[in-house]
């Protein structure tokens, strides 16, 4: 399953981040579809929003009850800020049940 996404996600689907945020649930353990996604564009200041503007990226987990906004777009890479943060437990714990067990992860 993957992770719900709302708003202007096409602007960071073209460049593969939702992908990559995926892929590192995946590698830290954690379930897609305790995961979303909100992502709004920046305006510019004639009010206009461009396809090279920075964007906000809300990432909730609604299992834990947590969430943080990111900043996205050029010179910026919210998916390794959101890595730290998972790592460093702002999301809570993953799913025991979905944790590799530890033969599986010697063999990987």
């Amino acid at each position: 399953m993957t992770v719900r996404c709302e708003g202007d996600t096409r602007v960071m689907e073209l460049v593969g981040e939702k992908q990559d945020f995926e892929a590192e649930l995946s590698r830290f353990g954690f379930r897609h579809e305790d995961f979303s996604l909100c992502v709004r564009r920046a305006e510019l200041a004639s009010g206009k929003t461009s396809w090279v503007a920075n964007y906000a990226v809300q990432v909730t987990n609604h299992t834990a009850r947590k969430c943080n906004v990111y900043w996205g777009g050029p010179r910026e890479n919210w998916v390794a800020q959101f890595v730290l943060d998972l790592a460093n437990g702002l999301y809570g714990e993953p799913a025991r049940s979905h944790l590799m067990p530890p033969q599986e992860l010697d063999a990987a």
